[in-house]
Order: C-alpha cells, then sequence, then structure tokens
C-alpha cells in the first residue's frame, strides 16, 4: 500500500516565494528614512566653559544688636519711705524691673523722724542746706535715704520707655487719675503711663486748724522737707513759737525747738486741749510725768487749752484764742495734729475705702485690687491678732512698703509684720512701742530706776535691726555702744518701765518707756496672746530691774 505524506499545496508555497523579495526591498528602501524620523534630534555639541577667577573680599558683618523690650513699669505712686523700700524690694527681685516712682515734691525719697528729732540737735549752721545730722549716738547720717544721682531721673511720663537699670524718679508731678481697668495713670497734665503693676502709697496730707486758711505766712503745718527749712528760718533770734499739738510730733518739735531756743533764745509754748503730753497715748499718771519733763526741758506747755480762733494784732503777731479771756501771741504758729490719709485718689478709682479709719482696704498681700497695691499711712490692713487697723509710723511704711513691693514681683506672702513706733524727746527720754497703745485701754505698769544707760543716746544701737535705721541699713548686727556720762533720772519714780495695754485681759499692746533694745520680744508677747495672768512671768524678758540700783 502506497505510503501517504501530507504536503504543502503548490499554490501557497508560490505565494511566499513571490514575496519575499518585495519585503527585502522595501526594507532597504524605507528602512533608512523610517529611522530618521523616529530617531532623538542629534545633540548639539557643548561650548566648553571656561572658569572665570575673580578676587572676592569679605567685609566682617557686626552681629545685630539684640534691643531689649520695655518692660511696662512698676509705678509706685508718692516718693516716701513706703515707696523707696518697695522700689528696693522689687530691685532685689527682678533687677531688670522698670520701677518709677512719683513724688509731688522736689526731693528724691527721704524720712520723716529726723524732721521733728535729730535735725534740730545738729550743730551745723547750715543743716537745712545739707540735711545731714548725727543720731544720739553720734553717727552721721543723711535724712534723703539716697542721692538723686542714684536714680534715672525722667521729666514726663515719656520717660516711663526710658531704658535704664536705675529706679526711674519723676518729681513735682501730681497724679490725677488712676484706671484700674486699663491700667493707667493719669498725670495733671492730661499724660498717661500704662502700668504693670502700681504702688499707691501717698500718706497724708497735716490737718489744719479752723481759721488757719490765710494766714500762711505766720502759720504753717510741719510735714515735709521744705516746712522744716521754713521753721529753720523762723526759728532764729529770740522768736516766740507756738506749737499746737500734744501729741507724738508736737510734743518732739516743742523739745527739739527748746533746745535751739538755748543758743536762739527762743521762746516756746505748747498747745492742746488734752490733760498733758502724749494723753491719748500714755495712762494719766505718765502723762503728767511727761508733761513735766517737757516743761524742765524749757517748754511753756499750755494744757486744757482748746484753740477757739486764730488772728493777727497790729504788730503783725499771730494770737491764738483759747477762751476765758486767756491767749497766746506769737511770732509763729505751728500746727502739728495729725494727718489725713490722702484717699482720694483711691476712692475716685473705685477702690474700696475703711470709713472709719479713712484708710484704702487691701488684703492680706496688701492688695486693693488687682494689681493695685498700697502701703504706709493711708492703708487700712487686718492684723490677725488686733483686728483691722490703720498705722501712721515709720516702721510700719519701711515693712509694709517691702512687704508690698515683694508680692508686687510674684509674691504671696501676708503682710503679718507686728508694726512699732518710737519718739524721742530729746537724747534722754524715749520710748518705743508695738501694737494697741492707747489711753483708753487698761494698763498694767512695772517701773524702775533708771541708769546711765538707758537713754535714746545710749542705747539707739541696740538692736540687730533697729527701727530707727533706714529701709536699706547695713547688715544686721552693726551695732555701736554709746553710754551717757550721767543719769538724768538718778532720783525720778519713772525712770524706766513697761506699761502692758490689756482689752479683755488679753496684752495688745507694750510701751517700753527708756527700755530699748526689746522689740521682737515686745512683738513676741503680741503675737501669741499672753494674758494679764502672765505678765510677771514676762518680765524676765525684759531685765527691767538688771543695774537698777
Amino acid at each position: 500500500m502506497p505510503r501517504t505524506y501530507s504536503t504543502r499545496s503548490a499554490s501557497h508555497s508560490t505565494e511566499s516565494s513571490s514575496n519575499t523579495p518585495w519585503f527585502i526591498g522595501s526594507l532597504l528602501i524605507f528602512g533608512p528614512v523610517l529611522f530618521k524620523l523616529t530617531s532623538p534630534p542629534p545633540k548639539k555639541p557643548q561650548e566648553k566653559i571656561q572658569p572665570v577667577v575673580t578676587e572676592t573680599v569679605i567685609e566682617p558683618v557686626e552681629p545685630p544688636v539684640a534691643t531689649p523690650k520695655i518692660q511696662k513699669p512698676y509705678v509706685l505712686i508718692g516718693a516716701g519711705t513706703a515707696s523707696f523700700a518697695a522700689a528696693q524690694a522689687i530691685k532685689e527681685k527682678q533687677p531688670d524691673a522698670n520701677v518709677i516712682i512719683i513724688g509731688n515734691e522736689e526731693y528724691a525719697p527721704y524720712m520723716r523722724p529726723p524732721l521733728s528729732k535729730e535735725l534740730w540737735f545738729s550743730e551745723d549752721p547750715e543743716v537745712a542746706k545739707t540735711l545731714v545730722f548725727k543720731d544720739w549716738q553720734g553717727t552721721e547720717r543723711n535724712t534723703i535715704y539716697q542721692d538723686v544721682s542714684h536714680y534715672e531721673v525722667i521729666e514726663d511720663a515719656s520717660g516711663s520707655d526710658l531704658q535704664t537699670d536705675k529706679i526711674k524718679l519723676l518729681l513735682n508731678k501730681q497724679v490725677a487719675k488712676l484706671n484700674v481697668e486699663d491700667h493707667t495713670i493719669t498725670l495733671a497734665d492730661g499724660s498717661k503711663i500704662y502700668y504693670n503693676k502700681v504702688l499707691l502709697a501717698t500718706g497724708g496730707a497735716p490737718k489744719s486748724l479752723p481759721g488757719q486758711d490765710g494766714k500762711s505766712d505766720k502759720v504753717t503745718t510741719f510735714r515735709t522737707v521744705n516746712d522744716f527749712k521754713k521753721l529753720d528760718q523762723i526759728a532764729k533770734d529770740g522768736a516766740h513759737i507756738a506749737v499746737v499739738g500734744g501729741g507724738f510730733l508736737g510734743s518732739e518739735l516743742a523739745v527739739a525747738l527748746a533746745k535751739r531756743g538755748e543758743k536762739e533764745k527762743l521762746t516756746v509754748t505748747q498747745v492742746f486741749p488734752e490733760e498733758g503730753n502724749m494723753a491719748n497715748v500714755f495712762p494719766s499718771y505718765l502723762t503728767k510725768w511727761t508733761t513735766t519733763r517737757v516743761r524742765k526741758l524749757g517748754v511753756d506747755v499750755q494744757t486744757d487749752s482748746a484753740i477757739k480762733d486764730i488772728k493777727t494784732d497790729e504788730n503783725n503777731k499771730v494770737v491764738l484764742d483759747l477762751g476765758n479771756d486767756k491767749q497766746v501771741v506769737a511770732d509763729h504758729v505751728v500746727v502739728a495734729v495729725g494727718i489725713e490719709p490722702r484717699v482720694d485718689l483711691a476712692r475716685d478709682a473705685g477702690l474700696e475705702i475703711d470709713e472709719k479709719r479713712a484708710g484704702v482696704v487691701v488684703n492680706a498681700e496688701l492688695e486693693a485690687r488687682t494689681d493695685v497695691f498700697a502701703a504706709g499711712d493711708m492703708v487700712s490692713f487686718h492684723d490677725v491678732q488686733l483686728g483691722r487697723r490703720r498705722i501712721e509710723h515709720h516702721d510700719h511704711a519701711v515693712l509694709s512698703g517691702r512687704h508690698a513691693g515683694e508680692n508686687m514681683v510674684g509674691g504671696a506672702k501676708p503682710y503679718k509684720h507686728q508694726s512699732m513706733f518710737w519718739s524721742d524727746l530729746g537724747p534722754e527720754i524715749g520710748y518705743e512701742a508695738v501694737g494697741l497703745v492707747d489711753a483708753q485701754l487698761s494698763t498694767v505698769s512695772v517701773w524702775a530706776k533708771a541708769t546711765a544707760k538707758d537713754t535714746p543716746a545710749a542705747a539707739a544701737g541696740t538692736e540687730a535691726e533697729s527701727p530707727r535705721s533706714a529701709p536699706n541699713a547695713g547688715p544686721a548686727g552693726e551695732t555701736t555702744k554709746a553710754v551717757a556720762s550721767t543719769n538724768p533720772f538718778k532720783d525720778e519714780k519713772f525712770g524706766k518701765g513697761l506699761v502692758f495695754y490689756v482689752r479683755e485681759k488679753q496684752i495688745v499692746g507694750l510701751l517700753l518707756f527708756n527700755v530699748f533694745g526689746k522689740v521682737q520680744e515686745a512683738r513676741d508677747i503680741i503675737d501669741a496672746g499672753y494674758t494679764t495672768e502672765q505678765i510677771d512671768g514676762l518680765l524676765k524678758k525684759f531685765n527691767l530691774h538688771e543695774d537698777s540700783h
């Protein structure tokens, strides 16, 4: 059987063979054209860049100086002791703080106590110009805390933005308005200062007598450096000066003028309605004894004498009408009957006023409103032991000012300082007191004979932190010694002693009469709330009878 083989048809083989030459021809003809059309364009030959060498001079560039941002200021209204103490405290806590003290006088902050005490005992005829005095120990001091050169004195409100490390001082300016919502104070000229926090330390204005208006050339008050300078010029050449007021200031001033009178042959009369000197503070027996001492120092003390009228006579003398055909005729009258706290600025700003005590009400941190603090004479504050109080003494101004300053920088400490005061009737009679010292209260007294060491002159420097020092006093513990050569109270019944003031059996005040260096012990007694039954045990704290024989 023949094999069968499968093969392509003859017609297909022939067609393939006939197309092959055509395909190869087309490829040969059209290939180059297609390659050229689909190929990317040829790259252009790059030009060879020759490097250019240049000489570059690099100038030194100083780094930009950072301009410090001026902080919104701490504004202290009033240029007295409280503001000075507050400014010092703020700078200690925040050295770069912008602090401005605004005062309505021409002087940098100064202390008031020497104006009625040591300045009058100076031997320097130029004391009214220099304001330099020697304390009872003979240490030379200046009434002005620090020279104006230590401050940055600015002329107006625009100086609040001045960059300086110093405390700024704006003098002879009156603050007309405080806006606690806008954080601004407005000066009398209409300019404004935007504050960070503000301190009200406006103090008080001296009270005047009925009929005093229009007689400023013959009848003056006494509170400022200019008042001292004016009286210094009057207290000469045998002048007769009448001092109205029997309290701290009036009694100090009367004694001081009597001392000046030894050289200038002055006549000094003191007039007041109470039964004796310090009658609103001392128990009756001590008031009478003190009045006797003041008279021995050369003052004609007219007790129980209320002034009915003031007039001038044909000789241009001032006449004080005391009623019952009694009068005092003098060349000049000095009125020293207390102060009225300056609270108008606070009242107009909507701050709370203690109408009973006439002070600005503050909380425990001495803050009256948010960012508004107050210190010094015009503050009504709460004493934890003794209740709400207002105090007009140097020690309180120092400590409340400092405390407010610390809290303004961010502190939150309550003010618990138990304030003291002191008064000297010359270098031989002095007393210090703590707490409520009021003749209306019951008293318990303990007395001893005084020694030569029991005088202000001998003992003024015995306290580690003397209340008689400036707010920026030297390191604690620095003391000096001075001993009186004689004992002025050798035969006196009330040479030195303690008077405990009592309210409902609790000791609320303590008077240290010619007893010095024991203020802290007195503070501790009041703060502890001791009662009259414990007085005998407390006496050992004071060594009252030591060396008294």
